[in-house]
């Protein structure tokens, strides 16, 4: 009975789940990614500044007088707003709440307008920096509970202490297994490796439809690759796509080839799926994946003449919106 209510908890979990991604995905195709991108990191930066906050105001169940001049800068409005409150209304939503709900509606008032708010907050929840911030909160209330300190951390010092965090500390199981090669590598490295495996999947997207058809390929897929990536072509990979998963072995071979000439570091050294994890959550790698898709629905009645440059498609796919969906 136990086991058949478990497993119940986790197919109700997982559905929610994919309603969130899906809404997610649905919002996003209709925002530019570089606006979804800028609002997701605004987002954290925000989030890291709550929860400094909030550690504070779940210990002393007030807001000390140090602490109403530092929210009188940052959040202008959000104290006289408290003294006009109905004492109702101070019982139904916590004060930790109510200055969420003030970030939410006065900073990212234009992101919930243009419908932008929810995905953007989708991909920042499930960002490290993120992540951090919320551990450091849970494990500060925790301990200052226990012994309130005689001073409380600043904000950039509080910053400084999430950054030492686990991220994975509320993770499952299996995600801090997944997670755990981002820590054999220093994040400046990570993001550089993970910025790199979205141009050469932008590349592999973009050439896709060329190497699927069986034909030699299109002359501007050939200088490109070529140049890109020297011996792929010559190197006895490629194959006529005789059946549909034969074009999508072809497109696997060239993403294997990518990884293997270009990120042998990362996977020798045990990181390189901290690459993948960190680009499927990227909005650029989602959208150019997206965008490659809108290309193969097109391209399947009538193949480009000329094919478009590389540089032309990418700025095409950094662009591509959905507003038809």
């Amino acid at each position: 009975m136990k086991d058949s209510k478990r497993q119940s908890v986790r197919d109700s979990t997982a559905r929610l789940q994919r309603a969130a991604r899906e809404r997610a995905d649905e919002e996003a195709r209709r925002i530019p990614w570089q606006r979804l991108y800028e609002v997701r990191n605004q987002y954290i930066d925000w989030q890291e500044f709550n929860f400094w906050a909030r550690s504070i105001l779940e210990v002393e169940q007030r807001i000390v007088d140090w602490l109403a001049e530092i929210l009188q800068n940052r959040c202008p409005g959000f104290l006289e707003t408290e003294k006009t409150l109905p004492p109702k209304a101070v019982k139904i939503r916590p004060l930790v709440m109510r200055l969420e709900d003030w970030i939410e509606d006065h900073v990212f008032g234009l992101a919930k307008q243009e419908g932008s708010f929810f995905a953007s907050t989708y991909y920042a929840v499930r960002d490290p920096r993120y992540q951090r911030a919320e551990v450091c909160w849970s494990e500060c209330t925790e301990k200052w509970k226990k012994a309130k300190p005689i001073q409380y951390p600043s904000f950039e010092e509080w910053k400084g202490m999430a950054a030492q965090c686990d991220e994975t500390a509320h993770l499952t199981a299996r995600e801090r297994k997944a997670r755990a090669s981002a820590k054999l590598v220093h994040p400046d490295r990570l993001n550089e490796a993970a910025t790199r495996y979205m141009d050469c999947e932008a590349l592999a997207y973009w050439a896709r439809q060329a190497l699927e058809r069986g034909s030699e390929p299109p002359p501007e897929v050939v200088r490109e690759l070529e140049r890109r990536c020297p011996g792929y072509l010559g190197a006895g990979l490629k194959a006529p796509a005789q059946e549909a998963s034969a074009a999508t072995q072809e497109w696997q071979r060239l993403m294997l080839w990518i990884a293997d000439r270009y990120f042998h570091d990362a996977q020798t050294e045990g990181w390189f799926q901290a690459v993948i994890i960190q680009v499927r959550s990227h909005p650029r790698a989602i959208r150019t994946m997206e965008y490659a898709d809108h290309c193969d629905e097109v391209w399947i009645s009538e193949f480009p003449s000329p094919y478009p440059s590389f540089e032309d498609w990418r700025r095409e796919a950094d662009s591509y919106v959905d507003l038809d969906d």
